[in-house]
Parts: C-alpha cells; sequence; structure tokens
C-alpha cells in the first residue's frame, strides 16, 4: 500500500520543485560582471503612454494612497468598528490588507521607474489591477455591512461614527475602482 503511494508522493514533490523553479526564473536574468557582482541581462517594460509617467504615477499614489488611508481611518474612527458582527469586519480587515498590498506594489512600481527590469513588472504593473478591484469590492462589502449593522441596531446610529465609516469605505472603494482602471489602461512596451 505504501507503495502505491509513493509514485503521487514523488510527482507532489516533482511539481513542487517545477514551481519553484518557476518562481525563481527570473534569477537567471543575473550575471556575475568581472568584479563578481551580480548585473540585470533580461527584458525590461517600458512604459508607453501618451501622457507623462510622473503624471499618471502621482494620480495612481492619489488613487491607491488615498484609498488605503481611508481605509484605515476607517477602522480608526471610535466605535465604527467596535463590537461588529462577521459580515462587518470579514470585508473590512480583508480590504485593509489588500488596501496596504496594494500600496507595496505600488511603491515597488514606483521605485523602478519609467523602465522596469520584466520581473518587477510582471510582479507589480500586472498584479495591482485586479488586486485593485478586489479592494474595491472588499471595501464595498465592507460599507454594506455597516449599513446593515447601523440598521440592524438602530438606523440613528448612521449619523455618527457608522455614517463616517461607509462614507470613509464608499470613497474607497471609488479611489481603487478608479486606480484599477488607471492601470488597466497604462500601456507598456517590452525591451529584450
Amino acid at each position: 500500500m505504501a507503495g502505491q503511494l509513493r509514485p503521487d508522493g514523488d510527482r507532489l514533490m516533482a511539481d513542487r520543485e517545477r514551481e519553484k523553479k518557476k518562481k525563481r526564473a527570473y534569477l537567471d536574468d543575473f550575471e556575475k560582471d568581472l568584479n563578481g557582482n551580480y548585473q540585470y541581462r533580461g527584458a525590461h517594460y517600458r512604459y508607453a503612454g501618451g501622457h507623462p509617467h510622473s503624471g499618471v504615477l502621482a494620480l495612481l499614489w492619489l488613487f491607491c494612497g488615498g484609498g488605503a488611508a481611508l481605509t484605515v481611518g476607517a477602522g480608526a474612527l471610535p466605535g465604527a468598528t467596535a463590537h461588529a458582527p462577521v459580515y462587518l469586519l470579514l470585508p473590512y480587515m480583508a480590504a485593509l490588507v489588500l488596501a496596504l498590498y496594494a500600496v507595496v506594489l505600488l511603491v515597488r512600481l514606483t521605485r523602478g521607474g519609467a523602465r522596469v527590469r520584466a520581473y518587477i513588472h510582471e510582479q507589480t504593473a500586472q498584479k495591482l489591477p485586479s488586486l485593485c478591484r478586489a479592494t474595491a469590492v472588499l471595501c464595498a462589502a465592507a460599507s454594506a455591512g455597516q449599513g446593515v449593522a447601523a440598521f440592524a441596531a438602530d438606523a440613528q446610529l448612521l449619523w455618527g461614527m457608522q455614517g463616517v465609516f461607509i462614507l470613509f469605505e464608499l470613497l474607497s472603494c471609488a479611489a481603487f475602482a478608479a486606480a484599477a482602471w488607471l492601470l488597466k489602461r497604462m500601456p507598456w512596451e517590452k525591451e529584450e
């Protein structure tokens, strides 16, 4: 019986090794120079839009950074998430994590400039649109959850911090949706 399970285990290990090598394939693009330092010799992606790269990045920072700040601010409001139900806390916490991760990816993309290495483009510019869309959806879900929680307790609570929480989350949703739209339309050209 153990002999029958072993080939599947070996196949599983081989699949893991292939995935590991695939994730680290960009390391093949680094070569040692005469001084022993590693130099990147792989492909690059260059921003090819009609608008200046710095202007587009400023808009992305406004949308992603502003959306992340609003998401953090919504959770920091006194009493807005105190004793909150699970259907409010889960989407909010997921939105918070994704919003902060979007900012980290935007930092990496910004550091690269208008011409980024292929692996950085793959890890940032290709992932950010879907990450921003997911964050926008989660912010909308957290806003809806707060609305349901406020009306379930007492409709007059909506004018307090719960209302501000809903407003912050809706603005964050709009900001991340705009960032996703802008990122999807950013043209990049591959340079070998």
